[in-house]
């Protein structure tokens, strides 16, 4: 006890070391978690590939009752209505009614606006077939699809169901991603079928 009282500043100092020690955490020698890093570098490499990607673009050929008829570079996942806004909107004596403006825009696309009144001029889209009379895989309608030799309703379907699930065909080879359709069926058609 004698002792105590003699160096009571020792046993201060070691108590004020231990409640500094407990209070004041050490910021350096803080190391972060496995979860908050693999967390951060997912989200890194999330980040990198979204940029990455590109987006495709259509050309699309904007005429009639328009503000601003011309061609105009869209996206892929564009509609009609936003080509028409591109073109500065319809003019007041359009004809709006034969237009399908929920339809997405497809490359070399031409969209023709009638006047209000106006007669035996094919208004609206023109059909998915290429000027070479090729069906435009990306775009066609099932009844379309059906048209290529050897491709009945089944096929059409699965094609349009696949187009809608997985998005746009980039190359005719990738039409043998499709239940049913194999590399043959493909030579058959690639006569018929037209992919941008």
């Amino acid at each position: 006890m004698t002792w105590l009282i003699k160096n009571w500043y020792i046993l201060l100092l070691a108590i004020i070391l231990i409640i500094w020690l407990l209070v004041e955490p050490a910021e350096d020698n803080v190391v972060p978690s496995l979860e908050e890093t693999s967390i951060e570098d997912f989200q890194k490499d999330e980040n990198e590939e979204v940029t990455a990607v590109e987006e495709v673009t259509n050309m699309v050929d904007i005429k009639g009752a328009v503000k601003m008829p011309g061609v105009y570079v869209v996206s892929e996942s564009d509609r009609v209505k936003d080509a028409i806004e591109k073109a500065g909107g319809f003019l007041k004596n359009a004809e709006v009614q034969s237009l399908n403006l929920a339809e997405r825009t497809y490359d070399e696309m031409v969209i023709y606006v009638p006047t209000v009144g106006e007669t035996d001029v094919n208004s609206g889209i023109i059909s998915s077939t290429a000027g070479d009379d090729k069906i435009k895989i990306n775009i066609a309608t099932a009844e379309e699809i059906q048209t290529i030799p050897g491709i009945g309703e089944v096929k059409a379907a699965e094609i349009v169901k696949y187009r809608e699930t997985y998005g746009s065909f980039e190359k005719i080879t990738d039409l043998t991603n499709v239940s049913g359709i194999g590399k043959k069926t493909v030579e058959k058609m690639e006569d018929y079928v037209r992919v941008p």
